[in-house]
């Protein structure tokens, strides 16, 4: 007969969580990155910062002709 494992609920709910990253927290600029201007709905900045882009966000995939308008810029 065979016997199934039995894991706890503590175990599950720590696998389950979520890894905090530490741009969760504020950082310096962010008030002017693209996933806050669009969190805001101030689309006409996003358009401008977005136009002719160049770099990328490792973070959300947002598209940036300046990296200090991204959290964590990678060029492309």
């Amino acid at each position: 007969m065979a016997t199934a494992k039995k894991t706890s609920k503590k175990k599950s709910a720590e696998a389950a969580a979520p890894v905090q990253h530490k741009l969760f927290e504020a950082h310096a600029g962010h008030a002017n990155h693209l996933c806050e201007l669009v969190s805001k709905r101030q689309m006409a900045k996003v358009a401008r910062a977005a136009k002719d882009a160049k770099y990328i966000c490792h973070i959300c995939g947002r598209g940036a002709s300046k990296a200090s308008s991204l959290c964590e810029p990678v060029e492309i």
